[in-house]
């Protein structure tokens, strides 16, 4: 593969977190860069509404040694935190057959190995492509606690928290005692609790795009609001296809979320990225109860306190992109809200839905196609989008400007061509 040279023309579809950090780590590079999404930039998807955390230890895939049982009981219980639609399961069955795969043995220590390579590091990435862009104030540093209701499900994190500890994610172990003491506005239910060091979070998701966004207009980066309904070879580039019109780039860059998948088949690619919809209650006015990010284990839930209020949200519904919101999962969110921060109990709250790209592994693509050596991959990143999206923008520079495709192998669209 050979590098791209300075002063090409990339496009680069999908303005949301990952595709706004990507075109300004190409346009810093001197490539002339054109974004494109279907509406205004970080709106449509969960670079709008997610909880606002950049995560330094989260190393673990979702699919784990055990999940098949888990995830069963997970289902089977009416106020678990994972749900797949009867009307959705048909569907979603293969992409679960690729999880279940991966969640064992070799392919789940590959994805913990693999996340280590994304996460370590996660702050300091944001820190400095963020001050390049001129919005570093917008982050800031802020050790999460982790919080278990009980010695069981604490004996039963341990592990997890052994390994981030021999990685060298620095944590370390809080009682109740401390705990009321970080947060005195918890209910009185938490028996243990974590402190993560490597964290941080923001003053607003959506803010964040958009000034990445504004950054890179003010520094030359074109935009067209516009739908891409397919790509096509374009001689050694690539045709962007909007409403049958072509558009030819030198290289193409698919950063459009779950929104990526007909892209990738268009170009007879194997893209197994499935919507895993989030749920969240945002209450404005109340961010002060809480002093960092919170991280309930027991609930799977997290609470953040950012600039447009408290935000309570987490979950897993595997439910695909057309489907309506479940109105119940709010419900139960608000329930949740006012177990945990009893002054909740009762409070008004925003809510959103949002569909996070996930791959079957938990690990992204950020890679050279393997079917034109022009298109180039930056999706998947599931929970992690805000978290992984500096580091993904530093990688996609590198692999189109100096062709580092074995240094990220890892991360190929080719470990799913089976």
């Amino acid at each position: 593969m050979r590098p791209l040279p300075p002063n090409a023309t990339i496009a680069v579809i999908g303005a949301g977190i990952v595709g706004t950090s990507a075109a300004f780590a190409l346009m810093e590079r001197g490539y002339r860069v054109t974004l494109f999404d279907r509406a205004e930039p970080g709106r449509t998807g969960p670079s709008f509404g997610n909880a606002g955390h950049v995560v330094g230890s989260g190393i673990f895939p979702l699919a784990e040694p055990g999940i098949g049982l888990t995830g069963l009981r997970m289902l089977m219980d009416p106020e678990g935190p994972l749900k797949i639609p009867a009307s959705y399961l048909g569907k979603v069955t293969p992409w679960l057959w690729r999880f279940w795969r991966s969640s064992y043995g070799e392919a789940y220590e590959r994805g913990i190995r693999a996340l280590i390579g994304m996460n370590r590091g996660a702050v300091g990435d944001a820190e400095a492509l963020w001050t390049r862009a001129g919005i570093g104030h917008m982050l800031r540093r802020a050790p999460a606690l982790y919080l278990y209701e009980s010695e069981a499900s604490w004996m039963a994190a341990r592990s997890h928290w052994k390994r981030r500890i021999d990685e060298g994610f620095a944590s370390h172990f809080v009682d109740e005692t401390a705990i009321r003491d970080l947060e005195p506005n918890l209910a009185p239910i938490f028996a243990r609790g974590v402190i993560s060091d490597d964290w941080g979070i923001v003053t607003d998701p959506f803010e964040v795009v958009t000034g990445l966004f504004h950054a890179g207009r003010q520094r030359g980066i074109a935009f067209r609001e516009a739908a891409v309904t397919a790509l096509a070879p374009d001689g050694e580039g690539v045709a962007v296809i909007i409403d049958g019109e072509h558009q030819s780039f030198d290289a193409v860059l698919v950063a459009a979320g779950v929104w990526s998948r007909p892209l990738a088949a268009a170009l007879d690619e194997k893209l197994p990225i499935e919507a895993e919809r989030g749920y969240n209650i945002t209450f404005p006015g109340r961010s002060g109860l809480i002093n960092r990010p919170l991280v309930f284990g027991d609930r799977g839930v997290v609470a953040t306190p950012l600039s447009p209020g408290l935000r309570v949200g987490g979950w897993t519904e595997l439910g695909g992109t057309e489907l309506p919101p479940n109105p119940a999962r709010w419900r139960k969110m608000a329930e949740i809200s006012s177990a945990v921060l009893p002054e909740l109990t009762g409070a008004d709250g925003a809510q959103w839905m949002g569909h996070r790209p996930s791959m079957p592994d938990s690990v992204p693509v950020i890679s050279r196609s393997g079917r034109h050596p022009a298109v180039f991959y930056a999706v998947g990143h599931g929970h992690y989008g805000l978290s992984q999206s500096a580091k993904t923008a530093k990688m996609i520079a590198e692999l189109v400007a100096e062709a580092t495709d074995d240094r990220y192998s890892a991360y190929s669209i080719g470990r799913f061509a089976d």
